[in-house]
Parts: structure tokens; C-alpha cells; sequence
């Protein structure tokens, strides 16, 4: 018995240990987890080579859209004929990325104002007023020579957007695709944005065989005022359609259940 009670004790001794050793194992993890984060360093600002150098690819197109405008303006000036939809596309594009360039050196000059490094922020000020200033010339010479031409780009993007946000969320709605009705009627709920579009090709179409619908494909207003028409159209039509639909389902459910 004494060399069993022995191994008893023994056995007792490290079991002791080990949960000593693991409350201070937890003692430490716990105040690990308890001990703050530090706290991250505001991000350092640039030096004007590396602002330089991790910019150049956006210096490089505006320079890129710069020489393609003065190209074309030349063009225009020599072959005597309408080119002022290209050259406004090309100088909306300049504005953009100039804009561009205006907010990338507008950061670093926040951040550099916040580190305290004040050379930093005036060679910023230097790049972003004078992209501001350049953006302004631009500006001018658009609403002085090329007005038609950037009218036309901005319409013609202003459709696009407007298409390409309106579909998405108006053919892929929840509440079309969650439509059970039964049978037909539900199909006709779940479909109801393609029988608008459906009717209103339609409608359009005989308008165009009848003569009655002359489109001007030349004026930016009428380009966008058909667009938001359409919308509008569809919007309505697709409503009376999922309305009808709902109405017939409803009734259909209390027929039943009567």
C-alpha cells in the first residue's frame, strides 16, 4: 500500500501543478486579449517624387488627352468640318482625369498638413491648383467652342447610366421574383416587366409604321427626354401588370379557400 499510496501522491502532486500552470497560461491569454491594440499611425505622406512616381500613370493620360484635343482642334481648323463631338469627348475626359489628379494631390496635402511637414503641403497646393487651373481653361474653352459636342457625350453617357441602373432593378426585383400566385397569373406577376417592355415595343413600333413618331436622333434633350419617357412608361405599365396580377391572385386564394 505505501508504494501505491506513493504514486497516489505523486500523481496528486503533478495534476496540481498542471492546473496551476494552466490558470497562469489563461491568466496571461486573458490579459492578452484584454490588453489594448495599439494604436495605428496616420499613415505618412509622400515625399513630391514618390507622389510623382505614383501618379505618373495618371499625369501620363492626361498628357495622352491633352495632345489627342490639341490634334483635333487643329483638325477641325484646317478641314473646315464639324468635329466638335470628338473634341468635347476628349476634353470631358482631360476634366475627368484632371479632377482626378486634383483629388489624389488634395489627400496628400491633408495628410501632409496633419504630420506637420508644411514644404509637402504647398509643393501639393502646387500640383492641385494648378490642375484646378488648367481644369477651369478646359472648362471655358468647352462652353466657349465645343459646348454641342460635350452636350452630346453627357446626354449620351446620362442614357447609359440611366439604362443600365433601371434594369437591373427593375427586371430583377424581389418582389416579381417572389410573386406565387398559381398558373398563369403568377407567371404573368413574375414576368411583369417583360410584358411592359413587350407592349411598349409594341406601341412604338406601330407608331413608327403609322408615321405619327419622327425621333431626332441629332438633339441630346430629345435623346434623353425619350429615354425618361420610356422609363416612365415602363414603370407605369409594369405597375398596372403586377397590380392586375396581384388582384387575380388574391381573388383566386379566397375562391379556394371559400
Amino acid at each position: 500500500m505505501g508504494r501505491w499510496g506513493a504514486l497516489a501522491a505523486r500523481q496528486d502532486d503533478d495534476l496540481a501543478h498542471a492546473g496551476v500552470d494552466a490558470d497562469a497560461d489563461t491568466g496571461s491569454d486573458d490579459e492578452t486579449r484584454e490588453r489594448p491594440a495599439a494604436a495605428e499611425a496616420p499613415e505618412r505622406p509622400p515625399s513630391l517624387e514618390e507622389f510623382l512616381d505614383s501618379n505618373h500613370q495618371l499625369f501620363t493620360t492626361i498628357g495622352v488627352f491633352g495632345a489627342l484635343a490639341v490634334y483635333l482642334m487643329r483638325f477641325q481648323q484646317s478641314m473646315g468640318e464639324g468635329t466638335g463631338g470628338p473634341v468635347g469627348a476628349v476634353l470631358l475626359l482631360f476634366l475627368l482625369t484632371s479632377f482626378a489628379a486634383i483629388r489624389s494631390a488634395y489627400r496628400c496635402t491633408a495628410r501632409a498638413r496633419e504630420h506637420g511637414a508644411y514644404l509637402h503641403v504647398f509643393g501639393y497646393a502646387v500640383f492641385m491648383y494648378s490642375f484646378l487651373t488648367l481644369a477651369v481653361s478646359v472648362v471655358l474653352v468647352i462652353v466657349g467652342r465645343y459646348a454641342g459636342g460635350a452636350e452630346s457625350v453627357l446626354s449620351s453617357s446620362f442614357v447609359y447610366a440611366l439604362v443600365f441602373l433601371y434594369v437591373p432593378v427593375a427586371f430583377r426585383a424581389d418582389v416579381f421574383r417572389e410573386f406565387d400566385a398559381p398558373g398563369p397569373v403568377g407567371v404573368a406577376g413574375r414576368r411583369a416587366p417583360y410584358l411592359a417592355a413587350g407592349v411598349l415595343a409594341a406601341w412604338y413600333a406601330a407608331k413608327l409604321y403609322a408615321g405619327t413618331l419622327t425621333p431626332d436622333l441629332d438633339s441630346s434633350a430629345y435623346a434623353i427626354g425619350a429615354v425618361v419617357s420610356l422609363v416612365g412608361n415602363h414603370v407605369v405599365i409594369t405597375a398596372v401588370a403586377f397590380g392586375l396580377a396581384w388582384a387575380l391572385g388574391r381573388a383566386v386564394s379566397v375562391v379556394r379557400s371559400g
